[in-house]
């Protein structure tokens, strides 16, 4: 879902490469260490064969019927194959801006916007329309729509009371009902964006299994943006 950055909202990358490279550190760990375990069964005095792992299947011991398990495979494939479709622009010269960048459709009726991709946030937002300091252009000359919750037949306030809010941040004390569900952001390259949250429809173009596209629509929650840092605007 890395989906819904605007344009010129400069995420922690530096943070991103990090976590990439702690996961392929992990991977890397455990694939020496399962290569090191087959070495010594190999080369064990005690094992006289074929080393054997016994393996257990899933539904083991359960009273699944055929229909089940076909049931439980089509919900499988079908996470698997369905993708979005987001053509993908910007600049990847490593010594420019190297910001990746999609337009998706937010709102009813649907206003498309300019959103940066990238995986060093698990805050997805947008500028909104009572933005400090929002940009309306980007450094590669697009030009960026504020989101206005107002003016959307879909658009809802996140209360704080709620319990997107409450699974994010527990109780907040001081919480009324329709006080938004606030939050603040500090990125590792000093930016910062603060606003609450919203939900709205989301549009984007879903890939099937036979690499054929069809538009869909998905409620998801998303930051809608007050105020962002010096680095940012």
């Amino acid at each position: 879902m890395d989906l819904m950055y605007e344009k010129k909202h400069s995420l922690a990358t530096t943070a991103s490469r990090r976590r990439m490279s702690s996961s392929f550190f992990c991977f890397g760990y455990l694939f020496i260490e399962l290569v090191v375990l087959l070495g010594v069964l190999v080369q064990s005095p005690l094992a006289g064969g074929n080393g054997v792992f016994r393996v257990r299947h899933k539904f083991l011991g359960r009273s699944h019927t055929v229909g089940d398990l076909r049931a439980h495979d089509r919900r499988r494939h079908s996470r698997i194959l369905a993708a979005a479709d987001l053509p993908i622009g910007g600049v990847g010269i490593p010594t420019d801006t190297g910001l990746y960048f999609a337009e998706i459709g937010i709102g009813n009726p649907s206003k498309n916007y300019y959103v940066q991709v990238d995986t060093g946030s698990d805050i997805l937002w947008v500028n909104c329309i009572s933005c400090t300091r929002c940009p309306l252009k980007s450094d590669l000359g697009l030009q960026l729509t504020l989101y206005d919750p107002r003016a959307s037949a879909s658009g809802d306030l996140v209360s704080c009371d709620e319990k997107f809010c409450v699974s994010t941040y527990g109780d907040i004390p001081g919480c009324v009902a329709n006080l938004p569900c606030q939050y603040s952001v500090l990125y590792g390259d000093g930016s910062s964006t603060t606003g609450y949250f919203v939900t709205d429809t989301i549009q984007y173009d879903q890939v099937s299994g036979n690499h054929q596209t069809k538009p869909v629509n998905a409620s998801v929650t998303f930051g809608c943006v007050l105020k962002l840092g010096v680095a940012l605007a």
